[in-house]
């Protein structure tokens, strides 16, 4: 039985820290050269531990127009629905990709990547963008229902284009998912079974960002030095995890990741790693479980992962009533990563305090926002997403 979630700040504790600067060998890592060596196993450390290892490339990777729309938002963008092929042998499985880019495109443009969690046609504003079909729904979806979290229009009109996929078409978010995974193209029906936590939900997913990223890099519209990685909430620590893996993106945002995302794990407060993996293991390995009530004992704390990033852009969005993800927790670990942002001459978020809402902290390379309101996405926090892109491109 799991103990009450905690959300009073004098009981979070005030654990030490491991640094991320500290070599296996004990000695201090000083320069970028050493570091990005002392990255690899850190890397491998998150594989092990938590989120599991990403898909391999399939043989074959194709890209299917299935419609274009050329006076998609009321004339001001292009509308792009992609089928991305993947093909392994004899087997097959799909990704649909949702896709806008602005109509009146000069030079190429910034980018922003992401799933979503309801499919893409709840996304859109637009009646026809093509619902899941591969593997529907549990219970319908009401089309554009989620459109208050995808500002299709806010961000082409800020010069950005943005695409997304159903998080369904990697990995469906429930315990027995993995038979309908992108990992069916390597196993065979009795290696993706429900005990097969190797096979990660998060790592099918950023699987999936790695697969968008790619189709963005074929159109000479788009700027492909300043394609981002975003997430919300579950997707926030793919999005974290996906840009750990995948150097050519740009940067990422993490928007309410929380527990095992951008948040400490050894604070005590809100989420633990003892309620995420008894709630939902198929998102990580079976051997974060043993660290469930000693998080102290993890080789690892999460501003390692943010730390994963540099020198490229990171940045953390938290929410003042989504005290479950643990605000103070996110900024804590956003700020910690900077000592390595340092080795390449970024000075992070330095020594900052705790904002107050809607007063972004916007470093040299990390930035981190509070915004009010609850676990969601907003224009708000597009408005701040895009201005922290133009601070670091």
């Amino acid at each position: 039985m799991l103990p009450e979630a905690n959300y009073e700040e004098s009981e979070a504790g005030n654990l030490p820290l491991p640094s991320p600067l500290e070599g296996e060998d004990g000695g201090r890592i000083g320069t970028a050269t050493r570091w990005n060596r002392r990255r690899a196993a850190i890397r491998a450390e998150f594989a092990r531990i938590m989120y599991g290892e990403l898909p391999p490339r399939p043989e074959a990777v194709r890209f299917e127009l299935r419609r274009e729309c050329d006076d998609a938002i009321d004339g001001i963008a292009i509308r792009r629905e992609i089928r991305i092929h993947l093909e392994q042998g004899r087997k097959h499985h799909c990704i649909d990709v949702l896709w806008y880019l602005p109509k009146s495109v000069k030079e190429p443009v910034p980018a922003i990547v992401g799933m979503n969690f309801r499919g893409n046609h709840a996304c859109s504003p637009e009646p026809d963008v093509f619902p899941p079909e591969f593997f529907p729904l549990d219970e319908p979806v009401e089309r554009g229902s989620q459109t208050g979290r995808w500002c299709f229009r806010q961000l082409v009109e800020s010069g950005f284009s943005v695409a997304t996929a159903f998080r369904g078409d990697l990995f469906p978010d429930r315990a027995d998912g993995r038979a309908d995974s992108v990992f069916r193209l390597y196993r065979e029906a009795d290696g993706l079974t429900p005990e097969h936590r190797e096979l990660t939900a998060i790592s099918a997913w950023a699987f999936g960002y790695v697969q968008m990223l790619e189709l963005l890099e074929t159109d000479p519209r788009i700027d492909r030095r300043r394609i981002w990685a975003h997430g919300h909430s579950r997707l926030g620590k793919t999005a974290l995890w996906a840009a750990a893996n995948e150097p050519r993106f740009a940067g990422v945002v993490s928007n309410d990741s929380g527990c095992c995302g951008a948040a400490l794990s050894r604070r005590n407060f809100g989420e633990t790693v003892g309620r995420i993996t008894q709630m939902f293991p198929w998102w990580f390995q079976k051997e974060l479980d043993r660290y469930a009530g000693c998080e102290a004992e993890l080789p690892f704390d999460q501003h390692f992962l943010l730390a994963l990033a540099a020198p490229r852009p990171v940045l953390v969005a938290s929410a003042t009533e989504d005290l479950w993800a643990d605000p103070r927790g996110e900024f804590l670990s956003a700020r910690a990563a900077g000592e390595v942002y340092r080795l390449f001459g970024c000075e992070g978020i330095g020594d900052a305090e705790f904002p107050a809402p809607e007063q972004p902290v916007f470093g040299d390379a990390v930035g981190y926002y509070l915004r009010t309101g609850i676990h969601d996405v907003t224009p708000v926090d597009w408005k701040f997403v895009t201005d922290f892109i133009r601070r670091n491109s």
